[in-house]
């Protein structure tokens, strides 16, 4: 009877330590799982962030372009090359195409000229 019991308990025990290695095991294998998951998403998030800085770099070289460019300078003072803007013959800018006697555009050089609008 008592070696019955023993056997019985071992049984137990030795069945609750396959289950829980069972479950151990899929825990492990759901560990991977998100790591792979991870590993998938921090490349993805590397190549984002280099097309960015890609961009980025791209901007920078933009705005360099825009300082030396006339925008600060001479009549075209705000206004970017090749940008037409409605004006009046002296090169003001007018706000609104009604009232606007002209077309402004300054070249890449930052000189501006005018052409009249005909009505």
């Amino acid at each position: 009877m008592i070696l019955i019991s023993i056997i019985i308990f071992l049984a137990i025990i030795l069945g609750y330590g396959v289950y829980t290695g069972f479950k151990v095991k899929a825990e492990i294998i759901s560990l991977n799982d998100q790591i792979n998951q991870l590993t998938i998403e921090k490349q993805d998030l590397k190549q984002d962030y280099d097309n960015l800085q890609e961009d980025y770099d791209l901007l920078r070289l933009d705005v360099q372009k825009i300082y030396r460019s006339c925008i600060n300078e001479g009549p075209c003072k705000g206004h970017f090359p090749e940008v037409s803007w409605y004006c009046n013959n002296v090169g003001d800018e007018i706000t609104g195409s009604y009232s606007a006697s002209h077309i402004c555009v300054c070249s890449s050089a930052c000189e501006m000229s005018t052409t009249e609008i005909n009505s």
